[in-house]
């Protein structure tokens, strides 16, 4: 009994990483105007904060884009 137990916890761990890695693929979008777009814009994420990420990651520019941080080279 305590095998199909640990059977079943590790099926569904399995299960949880491969339906994760969809989502943690998605917060990286590539677009064509932009090289990246990774974090989201908030109130206090703004456009100078995305830009000053932007060029401390070593793109040329950086800015907010339907909601997201996008660095262009």
């Amino acid at each position: 009994m305590k095998k199909t137990y640990v059977i079943f916890f590790l099926v569904v761990i399995l299960i949880n990483s491969l339906f994760n890695s969809n989502v943690l693929a998605s917060s990286v979008i590539e677009t064509s105007n932009n090289d990246v777009c990774y974090a989201p814009c908030t109130q206090r994420y703004k456009l100078y904060e995305c830009w000053h990420d932007c060029l401390h990651k070593r793109y040329n520019d950086g800015a907010c884009v339907d909601g997201r941080c996008c660095c262009k080279k």
